[in-house]
């Protein structure tokens, strides 16, 4: 599932460092001129605290041209590690390791989500004749938006 939401999939065959404290083994992000290039770190089983999310930013290279990074966890997050993520000027996006292991847009029980542009809102809210407050609201927290990076 991460694989398919980073773009040139064929450049994450081997990790390019290692961080010794959170046992983070990151992916670099692929070679090409795409507006929107991520890079993804699997942290190790320890839980991951402000020292080691010091040394991930220490070590990424690219953090001009990064636009997000996916942070893969296996255990939980301090709360101090999550403000200094907030501090990152690029997206981190962070997933248990568990939540990876179904693709939950290709499973059967659950319904086809589609992010609809301007003008297919508009077109939407016409075809059934409501206003935009009747529509159904999906939290940020939510499986599929964190799928589609919303």
């Amino acid at each position: 599932m991460v694989a398919e939401r980073v773009t040139g999939t064929t450049s994450l065959a081997e990790p390019h460092w290692k961080c010794s404290k959170t046992e983070a083994t990151p992916f670099p992000p692929p070679k090409s001129n795409s507006p929107s290039l991520n890079s993804v770190i699997f942290c190790g089983p320890g839980v991951v605290k402000v020292t080691s999310i010091r040394n991930i930013a220490g070590q990424i290279v690219n953090k001009d041209t990064l636009s997000g990074v996916l942070l893969i966890v296996e255990n939980n997050i301090t709360g101090q590690a999550l403000k200094a993520i907030n501090l990152f000027s690029f997206k981190v996006e962070i997933f248990q390791i568990t939540d990876l292991l179904v693709n939950i847009t290709k499973h059967v029980l659950k319904p086809k989500h589609q992010v609809l542009t301007d003008r297919q809102k508009k077109n939407l809210l016409k075809k059934f004749n409501i206003e935009e407050k009747q529509l159904p609201r999906m939290l940020q927290s939510d499986a599929i938006a964190r799928y589609y990076g919303l």
